[in-house]
């Protein structure tokens, strides 16, 4: 049944993948589809869970560092191959129905979030990254900008661009002897420009 989503998805889109049509291209009656799915989001987001496991599977690993850069390397290809259309799809969908928002919050987003953020709190155990961050946030640090580049800008999230946000996150996030730097009060550093008063 999935095999016949995965064509109809890629053969006309959302729209063109519905039960009946599901029901038809597999064979199967669509009573044995609602034994499995409650609904058509359900069935999609199963599509992506299998997909996006396939091309981007959650990191492990015994080094969780590389498994969390591997993982968004992973993930920024899997955005502009078919997850990223099922996913550019069934966010369009959301907007107006909250079956499929919740089905991807609960099927898709809060599993690999935290399976992510375990791997960043071992980082943080270890010692490798700041224990001040929460590992959610830092998790959004990381992998916000592929999300923006690629859902929002519409653009590829190139390799080079994918190392650059992964260095520039880890710099600010690595653990090490000194505080992070804070931002400079106004005025300091600097001679403060002065009004002459008139005589």
């Amino acid at each position: 049944m999935l095999d016949a989503v995965r064509e109809l998805f890629l053969e006309g889109g959302y729209p063109a993948t519905t039960i009946e049509a599901v029901a038809e291209r597999s064979g199967v009656a669509k009573t044995t589809i609602y034994r499995w799915w409650p609904n058509r989001p359900a069935l999609v987001v199963d599509l992506l869970l299998q997909v996006a496991g396939e091309v981007a599977p959650p990191p492990t690993g015994g080094d969780p560092l590389r498994a969390l850069r591997t993982e968004l390397h992973m993930v920024a290809e899997a955005a502009d191959a078919l997850p990223g259309r099922l996913l550019s799809a069934l966010l369009g969908e959301s907007q107006n129905d909250p079956q499929i928002r919740d089905t991807l919050i609960r099927g898709l987003f809060d599993p690999r979030r935290n399976a992510t953020a375990k791997v960043i709190r071992q980082l943080q155990d270890r010692g490798e990254l700041r224990k001040d961050i929460p590992a959610l946030v830092a998790l959004d640090l990381f992998f916000g900008p592929v999300f923006y580049r690629r859902f929002i800008r519409q653009e590829s999230a190139t390799p080079e661009f994918v190392r650059q946000i992964y260095q520039a996150a880890l710099a600010g996030m690595e653990a090490g002897p000194r505080a992070p730097a804070r931002a400079r009060p106004a005025g300091r550093g600097r001679k403060a420009h002065r009004r002459s008063r008139p005589t």
